[in-house]
C-alpha cells in the first residue's frame, strides 16, 4: 500500500506553529526595514489565525453528535467576542492612521499561505516515496 496524504490534528497544528513563526519572521523584518507597516500585518496576521482557528473550532463542536443548545450559545458568544475584538483593533487601526492595506492584506493571507506550504511538503513527500528507485 503506497503513502497516503491525511490532513488530522498534526497537520492543523503544524499550520499554527508555521503560521506563527512565519508572523514572528516576516514582523522582525518589517520592524527593521517597514516600521509603520508592523501594527497592520500584526492585526492582518491576528484576523487570519482567529478565521481559521474559529473554522477549526465551529466544526469540531457542531460535527460532534449530541450538540446542545448550550454548544450552540457558546458558538455564538465566541464569535461575536471575537468578531467585537477585531473590531476594536481595527478602529485603533484607522483612528491612528496605521493601516498599511498591503500589510494588513498579507497578515490575512499568511495562514493560507502557511497552509499552502505544508501541503506542497506534504505532496514532495508522498512523491519521494513513490518513487520506484528509491528503497
Amino acid at each position: 500500500m503506497g503513502p497516503t496524504l491525511e490532513f488530522g490534528d498534526r497537520f492543523i497544528r503544524q499550520v499554527y506553529i508555521l503560521t506563527i513563526c512565519l508572523t514572528v519572521v516576516i514582523g522582525a523584518v518589517l520592524l527593521g526595514f517597514k516600521r509603520p507597516a508592523l501594527p497592520s500585518f500584526l492585526i492582518g496576521s491576528a484576523i487570519g489565525l482567529s478565521m481559521f482557528w474559529s473554522i477549526e473550532f465551529v466544526i469540531r463542536r457542531l460535527i460532534r453528535p449530541g450538540k446542545t443548545q448550550k454548544t450552540k450559545y457558546l458558538l455564538g458568544f465566541i464569535a461575536l467576542g471575537k468578531y467585537t475584538v477585531l473590531g476594536v483593533l481595527l478602529f485603533f487601526l484607522f483612528k491612528m492612521e496605521w493601516l498599511n492595506i498591503y500589510a494588513f492584506g498579507g497578515g490575512i493571507v499568511l495562514v493560507q499561505g502557511a497552509i499552502i506550504i505544508k501541503a506542497i511538503g506534504l505532496m514532495i513527500n508522498v512523491l519521494r516515496k513513490k518513487d520506484p528507485d528509491q528503497p
